[in-house]
């Protein structure tokens, strides 16, 4: 299959998929069923869903992995096996567990398709936890009207079940996180916290404040996830390992599909990374504040109402202001994203489901065109290229301009529930 092929093919499943999932939240029946009911149908549905067009994708039409299973993953996975050690003998951007679980993986089966079955495996839980946990402190429609969302999501169709992303694997143990700190278990919580910095990447440690003044045990909490990361980290560096190499990797890289990217593209300018980091951190701290202000001194539904659109916010301003993030790293809360839409245990505005819908798709193709058709041009070839009108310049725009204010919709529609969760009952601001 072409470049081409494979990027009409995704954005066909993707409107496909956008497409389920609004007439999903249209289906009255999935509302009125017992939760048994709901849950056995919804996980019943991703399941067959996940496997099944793993089965035809990958074995049936045999159409080979691409992106970072192949680009990354293997790669490292080999030389593991080979006796090397990450940092050390060999540059890594992940966490040091990561090319042994990679490495594991292959030794069973020996293909890079492993990889991607595991993500898909691992994505199953995200739907159990989340409505197990979000049923202590959210309504019970608003959780179904997410779920159903998340099931037909072109954004977890593409970036785990196609691509086989590892962000997924965060995403699930950060859900496990939450659902550990309602049933009063902080020190496994910090630990499953701590098991998705030391095992994939350091990015989870952007929502390390959030579940810091979010959790009642908040000590007992950082002492889970210090002891695994202590162990982890500290028994590599024993062993010789620059434990900061991943840091030094990620600093200077850059990506399409945030502001900073098309400012650059769009005036020829340079913006200065430090600068872009400056802002970043600034607009977190805000949302740190936001978060503090919200779980100070209230109950735990409400630490954990502001816990859950908190990671929203969070991953959705480091996507827009960050000159290092993609579409992909919606998968670390993408659940939360998902509340988004709807508010009040109900989805009040229609209009809001569709716009999610249109996003997602807009999500998934601006990754791939910029990456298959596009060979991941800079922003100074992007700006020479609008000036010289090429079409596929102005579509790249176009996508990146929808992607941007899909961010910031959802970023407001964010900060305005953690504000709401500030808010005691009774009063109205």
């Amino acid at each position: 299959m072409t470049g081409s092929q494979a990027l009409t093919a995704r954005i066909a499943l993707g409107v496909v998929a956008a497409l389920a999932s609004v007439l999903l939240t249209l289906w009255p029946r999935l509302m009125t069923l017992s939760k048994e009911s709901f849950d056995r149908t919804v996980f019943g549905l991703f399941a067959l869903s996940r496997l099944g067009l793993f089965a035809l994708i990958f074995l049936v039409f045999r159409i080979a992995p691409r992106g970072d299973v192949p680009g990354y993953y293997l790669g490292q996975a080999r030389q593991v096996l080979a006796g090397l050690l990450p940092y050390r003998d060999f540059i890594s951007s992940y966490a040091p567990l990561h090319p042994y679980l990679d490495a594991g993986l292959i030794s069973v089966w020996h293909s890079p398709l492993a990889m991607v079955l595991f993500s898909v495996l691992v994505e199953m839980a995200i739907l159990p936890l989340w409505l197990g946990a979000g049923r202590v402190f959210l309504p019970e429609a608003e959780l179904r009207v997410a779920a159903l969302l998340y099931l037909a999501s072109p954004i977890s169709l593409q970036f785990v079940m196609i691509d086989g992303q590892d962000n997924v694997v965060i995403a699930v143990l950060l859900a496990l996180s939450a659902l550990l700190v309602l049933r009063s278990r902080a020190f496994a919580a910090g630990a499953s916290f701590g098991a998705s910095v030391a095992a994939i990447k350091f990015l989870p440690l952007l929502y390390a404040p959030a579940f810091f003044f979010s959790v009642p045990r908040r000590w007992r909490m950082a002492a889970g996830a210090i002891v695994v990361c202590g162990v982890v980290y500290g028994g590599f560096l024993a062993a010789g390992a620059p434990i900061l190499t991943p840091l030094a990797a990620e600093g200077d890289l850059w990506s399409a599909g945030d502001l900073p990217y098309v400012i650059e593209a769009i005036f020829g300018i340079s913006v200065p990374p430090r600068l872009s980091d400056a802002f970043v951190l600034l607009v977190l701290l805000g949302i740190f504040a936001l978060i503090a202000r919200a779980a100070l001194r209230a109950d735990i539904a409400t630490r954990m109402r502001a816990l859950t659109y908190g990671m929203a916010a969070l991953t959705l301003a480091f996507l827009v202001f960050s000159k290092k993030s993609w579409p992909p790293y919606l998968m670390l809360a993408l659940f939360p994203v998902c509340l988004l839409v709807v508010g009040g245990g109900v989805v009040r505005e229609r209009w809001k489901v569709a716009a999610f819908a249109v996003f997602s798709v807009v999500s998934v193709t601006e990754h791939s065109y910029w990456a298959s058709s596009l060979a991941q041009f800079t922003s100074g070839k992007f700006h020479q290229a609008l000036l010289a009108g090429e079409a596929g310049a102005f579509l790249m725009l176009l996508l990146e301009l929808l992607l941007i204010a899909g961010y910031l919709w959802l970023l407001w529609e964010a900060v305005g529930r953690i504000r709401e969760s500030a808010i005691p009952k009774g009063r109205k601001e």
